[in-house]
């Protein structure tokens, strides 16, 4: 006979009021409108569907256009509303992870409070759930996934399996960081799966996840407008990439070019060692000392506990995983990887909480002291002395928040303008500059800037533009001289190379106009 599956009312009720309170905290820090570089790319693609950067992204595309039909504000801010949602998922899927993994019966929920509230505050999470991007999804969907396993173990019912692998698989089209911690499932599963049941089912919701990223794929590849990373940047660069046409000109080509990221795996675990322990140095640094030891002590006592250890060694595997990425690859984007490893730690910094207020109830109990209901008392006030510590921690945040709509950390990295249409006014000045059939190269920090004005907002999708690269290369120049004299080619940031090939004349603001010499 199955077991019951116990997931209470009161958990329900603080999992849902977390969820809401996560929620509103982004929306009120959220971006306002359009920004640049990845961020663009994803509020672009996400209205017009057509195929994002290496990996591909196709589901978080096809989610993302669910977001644009909600009918409030503009195209932009419906695509970073998918961050602050699933943001907040991932807050309300925490705590109860926590509750799930707590042998410490009224200790657990301060302590599930304790985790979910410091992942909601805690600031390297925070900025990712702002704007559209890909981390605050794959956080939700590596929490998702953790928690269909703690279900399936405690109620032995393989559906939550088949669910949990339906996430595996859909998250292919989500982010790699999710993908990175399939080995951890693996392993979880080798330990725990003892029924044949449970790996059909797990095996059949992943091959369902994978069909239905690979069809995602598909519509993508075909649907395919201007907006599209193929016209966009691969059209124009294919030598560049090492490719031809020929190895570019059907699905499953184009599959294998986007994903996996060829280009990008040499630089997985390479950066210095340097790097590695001023990396190493700065992320313990992020916490605060009392904090990093409730983490520390949360990791380390599921070690000891039996009934939880494969459940430890998921952790610590998926962990090492995703975060030994961030701290080793050798690119400057690295801390956005810490917004799905802050799943983790904060799952930890709950487990760790809960068992520090057991010990101190089953400590006050041993010598007399005071009573069993006094001795939960003081563990959940020693609970909510953690959850007032992040609180105090993060004020400055918070008050920022309530009465500016901003943190210290947007005003720092200047995530939005003060001005929210800036990025918008800037491309809207170099379209009145370029014919409706023009062709205009652009650095990839403001190439989807120009597209989502152009395309989305003006409905000028004559106007294609094309990434420049650092060399230009040989595809770049075919594509130029094949269409020079048929459409008014231009350069909105002027290439070193450019000026050996053609004549240039600027016609205003930092564009230049091509001609023949």
């Amino acid at each position: 006979m199955e077991r019951k599956i116990i997931i209470s009312r009161k958990d329900l009720f603080f999992a849902t009021l977390l969820f809401f309170l996560s929620f509103a905290l982004y929306i009120r820090t959220l971006v306002p409108n359009l920004l640049t570089a990845d961020a663009a790319e994803f509020q672009t693609l996400s209205y017009t569907l057509g195929m994002t950067h290496p990996s591909g992204y196709t589901t978080f595309i096809f989610l993302g256009k669910l977001f644009t039909l909600i009918p409030i504000s503009n195209i932009a801010y419906r695509v970073n509303l998918m961050s602050a949602f699933f943001g907040a998922l991932a807050v309300g899927q925490v705590y109860i992870i926590i509750r799930k993994l707590g042998g410490w019966k009224t200790a657990t929920t301060a302590g599930a409070l304790a985790g979910a509230v410091g992942l909601m505050l805690n600031p390297l999470f925070w900025r990712r759930t702002i704007f559209a991007e890909t981390y605050a999804p794959s956080a939700s969907m590596i929490a998702g996934i953790f928690l269909f396993l703690l279900l399936w173990e405690e109620s032995k019912r393989a559906r939550f399996l088949f669910l949990a692998g339906l996430l595996g698989g859909l998250s292919i089209g989500i982010h790699s960081t999710v993908v990175m911690t399939a080995s951890a499932v693996l392993v979880y599963m080798m330990i725990k799966a003892r029924r044949r049941v449970d790996w059909i089912s797990a095996a059949s919701g992943a091959t369902l996840g994978l069909l239905l990223f690979f069809l995602a794929f598909l519509y993508l590849d075909q649907n395919n407008p201007p907006s599209s990373i193929y016209n966009t940047t691969y059209i124009t660069n294919l030598s560049t990439r090492g490719l031809t046409p020929a190895d570019f000109d059907t699905p499953i080509e184009r599959l294998l070019a986007i994903f996996p990221a060829r280009s990008f795996w040499t630089y997985y675990f390479s950066a210095s060692p340097e790097v590695i322990r001023a990396r190493l140095s700065e992320y313990i640094n992020f916490y605060p000392r009392w904090e990093f030891a409730l983490i520390v002590a949360g990791a380390i006592v599921l070690f000891f506990n039996k009934k939880y250890l494969p459940e430890a060694v998921y952790l610590l595997i998926a962990f090492t995983l995703v975060w030994g990425f961030a701290l080793t690859v050798s690119f400057g984007v690295y801390q956005e990887f810490y917004c799905p490893v802050a799943v983790f730690v904060y799952i930890w910094l709950g487990v760790g909480a809960s068992a520090i207020m057991s010990g101190v109830a089953h400590l006050l109990k041993r010598v007399d002291i005071m009573g069993q209901k006094q001795a939960h008392l003081m563990a959940t006030l020693l609970g909510v002395a953690v959850v007032a510590g992040l609180l105090i921690h993060a004020k400055a945040d918070i008050n920022l928040a309530i009465h500016e709509k901003t943190t210290t950390f947007i005003i720092e990295e200047k995530i939005h303008a003060f001005t929210p249409t800036r990025y918008v006014r800037l491309s809207n000045r170099l379209l009145n500059k370029v014919e409706d059939d023009a062709i205009v190269f652009e650095i990839w920090d403001r190439l989807y800037t120009h597209v989502y004005t152009a395309h989305i907002l003006n409905g000028r999708t004559g106007i294609a533009f094309h990434e420049i690269f650092p060399s230009l290369g040989q595809t770049t120049l075919d594509y130029i001289e094949a269409n020079i004299d048929e459409r008014p080619i231009y350069f909105a940031t002027l290439h070193p190379e450019i000026a050996d090939y053609y004549d240039l004349e600027e016609v205003g603001d930092g564009l230049y106009r091509l001609s023949r010499k």
